[in-house]
């Protein structure tokens, strides 16, 4: 990022020590604003959407920063989130001997609000992973679990629809750092 004016010296040192003399000022409001909107992605996504950790959320951001540019980089990771990721409690209904027999999850995928899928039950999949599938009443092809297994939003996708919702918030707190650094 070279600032020059043609012919004349004069301007173009006059910019360079301009630059010098703002550029830490700016890197520090960037490098602090890319933070403040990493944690509050995650913090929005986390009271969205009902995952049941806050830290598998932040495990899937990747945050960077470039001095050279001074560009601040935010990503997530696109990967479907298992249900188990939202299960809030397990149902379960007494059976003709008085024992609990389990009766399906309540699973809370958007903005925090239970879903009581009765026919979920959960189980070890191929790479050892815990999966919830789901199958209605009469379909008897537990041998199959192919496409009965189901998944919620990703960390990714998530954040793809309320980038724009915290995107305000993230330019305010910059101009904030920038102009507390320049006083």
């Amino acid at each position: 990022m070279a600032f020059k004016a043609q012919g004349l010296k004069e301007v173009t040192k006059e910019l360079e020590r301009i630059r010098a003399k703002v550029a830490p000022d700016i890197e520090a409001a960037v490098n602090a604003a890319t933070t403040y909107g990493e944690k509050l992605a995650i913090d929005t996504i986390f009271n969205r959407y009902g995952f049941r950790e806050r830290s598998y959320v932040a495990q899937h951001f990747s945050l960077s920063f470039d001095r050279r540019t001074l560009q601040g980089r935010i990503a997530a990771r696109m990967r479907p989130s298992s249900f188990t990721r939202y299960a809030s409690s397990v149902h379960t209904k007494t059976s003709k001997h008085g024992k609990p027999l389990p009766a399906g999850f309540s699973i809370n995928v958007m903005r925090n609000q239970p879903v009581w899928f009765k026919g979920a039950f959960q189980f070890l999949g191929k790479n050892g992973n815990v999966l919830i599938a789901s199958r209605r009443k009469g379909d008897n092809s537990w041998r199959n679990v192919k496409g009965h297994v189901k998944y919620g939003p990703s960390v990714g996708g998530s954040f793809g629809v309320i980038r724009e919702d915290i995107e305000p918030t993230i330019v305010a707190y910059l101009l904030e750092r920038y102009q507390k650094r320049n006083r």
